[in-house]
């Protein structure tokens, strides 16, 4: 039984290699390297292209509508047979050929091992092909592997998925996808005569965007496994018909000539030439699709924004009227007070003025000042005093004229507040406890003045 950490080792050898060898020869490669990882893998790169025959050239053989991840999540190209699978390799079975199976895989793992570690899990730099992820630096780091005068296509600068958008914004340009191993066979020959071949690299950097990447880095590495490459050098060939569906359109691994590259590209430029107005359509569609929708977003923005305001308005104008009607109902309130307050004080007018009339008594043999008031309406009312009778009981009778049995009928109108005065000399009587011998006003005429409320 395995262990944990050897059940993890094997995990990672397999995943790295995309499943190369069954899990029996996987675990027989990894036994003999004593379970070194760095060092099964590098052992693995270099004994599977020793022994690996040669790649079949592929042609178009996905079509354009095949999607990339289509029934059950594999690629068009496997589905199509355009991605060659690799052969089990279960080791050597003689010990003589054992052991120089060992000395070969210890020979190409010499210094590069660490390194390969390093730059699969950091992407390091330097001049490594697992380096940095500039298409500039890739293309110098084959130039440096492989001869400083040799001539490359211009790869893309930056990340896989800006190659995608790329492609995608320079009018449906098809991707070339190139993933690079420096330990596979036949590495140097496809980049020195087939990628450095004159007319192969005019036809790239006319009508392709170009994205190479080497395997040691864990982008390349990524991208390997999604388009179930299985065999280095490989050349694909991708639609990037939106930058969240690519389709494998073409693919060649291993051993490629230069007819067979040269075909690959022009057959997928007659198919691309064949469906860029489907597809121009299709975006178009998108983009309309699109328009439409932000357009409706800002109609039902704007309508939520009206209803607002509406909204707004309404309680305005709402807050407006109840202010309104608490208003009128505060006058009213007011008024009807005012006039009960009026109504209550006429009313105790009225009935201080009747006991007023009620008390007053008959003027007696002595009463011999008479005095005659003149209302204000112009009617003239008269009576006697004793001489000594106060200003004051002339203020009380004067009061009560409307109230005395003798007005009755005569339609008496005394205001509610008023001074006496006399004409000539004009003064005004408010001296109530001077007697009306003392004030002179026996035979006199009174004028009875209203005063008005401030």
């Amino acid at each position: 039984a395995l262990t944990e950490e050897q059940r993890s080792a094997l995990a990672m050898f397999r995943e790295v290699t995309a499943n190369a060898r069954d899990e029996v020869a996987s675990m027989q490669l990894l036994q003999s390297c004593g379970w070194n990882v760095e060092q099964a893998l590098s052992l693995h790169w270099a004994s599977h292209d020793d022994d690996a025959p040669p790649a079949a050239a592929s042609s178009v053989t996905a079509p354009l509508s095949a999607p990339l991840l289509g029934g059950g999540g594999r690629s068009a190209a496997a589905t199509h047979g355009s991605a060659q699978a690799v052969p089990t390799h279960d080791g050597p079975s003689t010990g003589f050929g054992f052991m120089s199976w060992i000395a070969r895989g210890i020979k190409a793992i010499g210094a590069s091992v660490f390194g390969l570690l390093y730059n699969f899990i950091f992407g390091g730099g330097g001049g490594h092909l697992g380096g940095p992820a500039s298409g500039d630096a890739f293309r110098r780091a084959l130039q440096n592997s492989y001869g400083g005068q040799l001539a490359l296509p211009q790869f893309h600068e930056g990340s896989f998925s800006q190659a995608i958008s790329s492609a995608t914004r320079q009018q449906l340009k098809l991707l070339v996808v190139y993933l690079h191993s420096e330990h596979a066979r036949y590495s140097q020959s496809f980049c020195s005569d087939v990628l450095g071949h004159d007319l192969i690299r005019e036809q790239l950097d006319e009508n392709f965007v170009v994205w190479g990447g080497d395997v040691a880095r864990m982008e390349a590495h990524q991208v390997a496994q999604m388009i179930r490459v299985r065999q280095f050098p490989s050349f694909c060939v991708l639609l990037p018909a939106s930058v969240e569906e690519i389709r494998v359109i073409g693919a060649l691994h291993g051993q490629i000539e230069v007819d067979a590259a040269f075909g690959l590209l022009t057959a997928c430029m007659e198919e691309m030439a064949s469906h860029r107005a489907e597809i121009v359509a299709q975006q178009a569609q998108h983009a309309e699709d699109r328009n439409l929708r932000e357009q409706q977003d800002r109609e039902y923005q704007e309508a939520l924004e009206m209803d607002r305001r509406r909204q707004e308005e309404r309680e305005a104008q709402r807050r407006d009227e109840e202010e309104s009607r608490k208003q009128a109902e505060e006058l009213r309130r007011q008024e009807e007070e005012e006039r009960a307050r009026i109504a209550a004080a006429a009313q105790e007018l009225e009935e201080k003025r009747r006991r007023l009339a009620a008390n007053l008594a008959t003027p007696s043999s002595e009463a011999t000042a008479r005095l005659a008031v003149r209302l204000p309406s112009g009617q003239r009312v008269d009576r006697k005093f004793v001489p000594s009778a106060k200003l004051r009981e002339v203020y009380e009778w004067a009061e009560c004229l409307a109230y005395l049995p003798e007005s009755a009928g005569k339609g008496l109108e005394v205001p509610d507040r008023f001074v006496l005065k006399t004409s000539y000399p004009a003064r005004d009587l408010t001296e109530m406890e001077s007697s009306v011998s003392d004030l002179q006003l026996a035979g006199t005429n009174i004028m009875m003045a209203a005063i008005e409320d401030d």
